[in-house]
């Protein structure tokens, strides 16, 4: 008797034993890193309590697997960097391509915030890095040097960790949030789709429900901080090797309503303790995708 339904997985491990050629099969996942953006806007430093805006804008999108190893990755809203990709941002050799002739099964999504970055505003003594102006000055005493991974973390181009909230405003990061508070308060408004060959879409759901699968710990974490703990998909999706149909991959993200966080302004212990308001909030999201993957083996 034929089954009525069978299971991507299923079908793809009857194709390859069809063959008649032993193949590799392994779990490993594919990740790719984007980054969501919040404009900082309305600042107030004339209130006894300093504040400003965080607003992500409505209708950003996210273009995962879109890249491979050794392109580039970012783009600061208008200030183009140079950022190559490393492993550390995707372990894709081609941009929207399996790795050596695979076939990959999709079966589940993770999606966590594995960090943040902010662009310091241009004031006086502009400094050009990577493409950025920056004014470095008013952010050290008079005579001192900045760092050049210090002076990237300032440009936008470097993740900046600053539990503290001394430069930072503490609603990036602060443990005392106990999670990633501006992160969790986008997931309910994030759309994920899957399309391939650029001619067909699949609708999957709102990013809160995409668990962290791993990626953050208890305090931070959407359900249990285990990568066995993510979105699953029984049914499987096919991403298939070079040359066959449904070969180009890509998951798009997209912010459907804007949202606004009020932030506190911390002041900088440099330069005369003075207020220090990011230009640009960015939000580096990576997206994991679980499943199986078939191929021959090789010949070598």
């Amino acid at each position: 008797m034929t089954a009525l339904f069978k299971s991507q997985r299923t079908r793809m491990v009857e194709t390859f034993k069809a063959a008649g050629k032993d193949f590799l099969a392994n779990t490993m996942p594919y990740h790719s890193t984007r980054t969501l953006f919040f404009n900082v806007v309305n600042v107030n430093t004339g209130a006894a309590r300093p504040y400003a805006y965080a607003v992500a804008r409505a209708g950003q999108l996210l273009e995962f697997f879109g890249y491979g190893v050794g392109e580039d990755w970012i783009n600061l809203n208008g200030f183009v960097v140079g950022q190559i990709a490393t492993e550390a941002e995707t372990n894709l050799g081609k941009a929207k391509s399996t790795n050596g002739a695979q076939d990959f099964v999709i079966e589940g999504v993770g999606f966590h915030c594995r960090g943040m970055t902010m662009l310091l505003p241009q004031t006086t003594a502009q400094i050009p890095t990577g493409g950025v102006l920056f004014a470095a000055a008013d952010y050290l005493d008079a005579g001192q040097s900045i760092d050049p991974d210090v002076l990237a973390s300032f440009s936008g181009i470097a993740p900046i960790v600053d539990p503290g909230g001394i430069v930072a405003p503490p609603q990036m990061q602060s443990p005392f949030n106990l999670e990633q508070a501006m992160f969790q308060g986008l997931m309910g408004y994030m759309s994920l789709e899957f399309e391939w060959d650029r001619r067909r879409t699949e609708k999957i759901t709102v990013t809160d429900l995409l668990t962290q699968a791993g990626g953050s710990s208890y305090l931070r974490s959407n359900g249990e901080p285990s990568s066995k703990n993510r979105y699953n998909i029984d049914e499987g999706y096919l991403w298939r090797r070079d040359g066959e149909t449904d070969s180009e991959f890509i998951a798009k993200v997209r912010l459907q309503r804007p949202i606004v966080i009020p932030i506190d302004i911390p002041t900088t212990p440099e330069n005369g303790a003075q207020y220090v308001t990011p230009a640009l909030i960015g939000l580096e999201v990576t997206m994991r995708l679980f499943g199986l993957t078939l191929a021959m083996q090789s010949s070598n």
